[in-house]
Formats: C-alpha cells, structure tokens, sequence
C-alpha cells in the first residue's frame, strides 16, 4: 500500500483517493463550513463554521486498517505544512507531536475514521440540526467532514486492526466546556486502548456535500474528494 500513497502539501492520496489537508489542524470529524477553493481548485480547504456536538457521533465512528507510509519518500515541506505532525501512541490518550526528522525514524502509520453516508444522513436530518441548517444556507459550498486520517505508532495502529468491531466512540468533558470525540479499542493483548480526537490530530479529510434535498430534510449527499468541484 505504501507505493500506493503520498503526501502533498495540499492532499494526502491512498489509492485513486485524494484527501484534503487544507487547514486540516482546524477540522475535525464532522466539522461543517464553507468549502474554500480558487480557480484551479488546488488550495482548496474547508473554512470550519463548527462541528458537530459530539454527543451526536457516539456509537456511530467506524475505522480501516492502518496505511503504512514511507516517510523518507515525502518531503519534509509537504509532511509539515500545518506544522508538526500529531500523533498517537499506547497508553496515552492525548497526541504528542514529532518533527518531519522524528517521524522518518518514528514507524507511523495513518488510520482513518468515518461515519458512513447513511448515518451522517440521518444524524443530519434527527439530531444535528444547525448543521443541517447551515448546509441549506449556504448552497453549493456547504461541506461537512465524514472522514478523518490520523497518524498512529504502528504497535497501537495494529491494536486498532485486530480489535476489528470492538470499537466505540463516546464523548468527552472537557474543561474549557466543550466535548471531544474519544475512540476506545478493546480486545487484544493490548486491552483496552482509548485516543481522544482532538483539535490538530487530522492529518488529511474528505467532505460530504448535500447532492438533493426533500424540503428541509437532506434526501441525498455525496463524497467530495481533493481535486472534485
């Protein structure tokens, strides 16, 4: 998979796939805003309004294997233009940051997480109500982030893989008032492991767009990878 991926200052590719990193330190899975792009499209970004309350994303964050990356092939200007690189470790739920030098020797992998078309269909339409209404009112542009890659120790990346359906979200208190995502992996000989998605950990996204609406309800979205309209 590693011949298959690279890192852009502007997109993260795996696959025929090209993930935003536009800005990526200021989103968060299911941050919503106006979608930011000039003429050829190739600094597009998401402009964050908010996110979605997080109490809303409990039981319905889904993830993949890990990707390996192979560091030394990127350059240090692409790795870093949102600054260091957050990442993930065993037995620490919040992400220590590692310079472009660190993370060539650091044996990080990248994971995603994502909700599923049908559940951000129906969160948007039950529960997440001024998100639905922001992305009516602002038309064409209207973009909210459905899926996250963050960067991961390898031993705690394979954790996540063979923990398989053993994975829950739930949200956190935290002090400044807010909540934050927390994703827990059980199972294993590492137990239960838990990281708290937080401002700064996304490495790269994609967005959903809302494709038809049926009156004020969202009748049908689609995904909106780097480099589409």
């Amino acid at each position: 998979m590693a011949s298959e991926t690279k890192v852009t200052k502007h997109y993260l590719e795996i696959g025929s796939v090209k993930y935003f990193r536009g800005k990526s330190e200021n989103v968060q899975i299911c941050s919503f805003g106006q979608k930011k792009k000039n003429l050829l499209g190739a600094k597009a970004y998401l402009a964050v309004e908010a996110n979605v309350k997080r109490q809303h994303l409990v039981g319905k964050i889904k993830s993949v294997p890990p990707v390996k990356i192979n560091w030394t092939k990127m350059s240090q200007a692409d790795v870093e233009v949102n600054g260091q690189v957050q990442y993930f470790v065993l037995n620490a739920k919040k992400a220590l940051s590692a310079s472009y030098k660190q993370i060539k020797k650091g044996n990080l992998e990248l994971m995603k997480f994502y909700i599923n078309e049908g559940s951000l269909k129906k969160m948007l339409n039950e529960d997440a109500h001024g998100a639905r209404k922001y992305l009516d009112s602002e038309g064409v542009d209207g973009r909210i982030v459905s899926e996250i890659w963050v960067a991961m120790k390898a031993e705690l990346a394979e954790h996540f893989k063979t923990s398989g359906s053993n994975i829950t979200s739930a949200s956190l208190s935290v002090a400044k008032g807010e909540a934050e995502l927390a994703i827990t992996a059980s199972g294993g000989t590492q137990q239960s492991q838990t990281i708290v998605l937080s401002p700064g950990t996304t490495f790269a996204y994609l967005m959903h767009k809302v494709k038809k609406w049926d009156k004020d309800k969202i009748k049908d979205m689609e995904d909106d990878q780097k480099g589409l309209n």
